[in-house]
């Protein structure tokens, strides 16, 4: 009897070593769905013919850096080029550095010269009192009011206020006025367009800096979706 229980257990025993060496050549095709698709997505996503992807890096865009308010934006493609139109320069605006393009010819004063599109960036001047981060909506809304007679003035225009709130810059504070320009009669002049989205961005920078200003202004035949991707751009280097 002894004899006959060991040779049946030997013989089950041939038999599980011989099913668990057949399973191990299972092909991986044959095991459960379930499993490959969660390791599937765990390590990459794959395509119907096997190609691989993997999460594209973040696009990087040529910037424009204004090392003297600190800030730093996008520089929009072709027909956009670097600088700030000079002769918006004054005693109360002196931008450091920007980029524009031509939007189109207008008629002033008998004359015909070219309307901007433009995005500038300077500090603020003095003439804008300026005491800390209290000041940020008041200064931004001051500011706005300076630009309509000094930029605005040639063209009869009524200004609307699209937008007045706090926008944090790069962890600094600072607040944006965003304005929208409309011309009844601009096409007796020579306009292509009867609307211009324009925006102020005023960032405190510290108790030990001046306040950074930044200024967009995009007729609606140039896009005006580029003032908010400007704007969306900002930072504080």
């Amino acid at each position: 009897m002894l004899w006959l229980l060991t040779g049946v257990t030997t013989v089950v025993l041939l038999v599980i070593a011989m099913f668990v060496k057949d399973i191990s050549r299972v092909p991986t095709a044959a095991r459960p769905a379930a499993l490959s698709a969660s390791a599937q997505t765990v390590s990459h996503a794959t395509t119907p013919g096997g190609t691989r992807h993997r999460a594209s890096p973040r696009r990087s865009y040529p910037q424009v850096t204004d090392t003297t308010s600190g800030l730093s934006y996008r520089l929009l493609a072709s027909p956009w080029g670097q600088g700030c139109p000079s002769d918006l320069n004054s005693s109360m605006f002196d931008w450091s550095a920007g980029e524009n393009t031509v939007a189109g010819p207008v008629s002033l004063d008998g004359s015909v010269i070219d309307w901007h599109g433009l995005a500038c960036s300077g500090q603020l001047q003095q003439q804008f009192a300026y005491a800390g981060p209290a000041d940020l909506e008041p200064t931004a809304m001051g500011l706005v009011g300076a630009l309509d007679p000094a930029y605005y003035a040639g063209v009869p225009h009524s200004r609307t206020i699209e937008e007045s709130s706090a926008m944090p810059v790069s962890g600094h504070q600072g607040w944006i006025v965003k304005f929208l320009m409309t011309y009844p009669d601009g096409a007796s002049q020579g306009l292509t367009w009867s609307t211009e989205l324009g925006a102020v961005v005023v960032v405190d920078r510290g108790p030990s800096q001046a306040p950074a200003v930044f200024y967009v202004s995009v007729p609606a035949n140039l896009g005006t979706q580029n003032a908010t991707t400007l704007i969306d751009s900002l930072r504080v280097s």
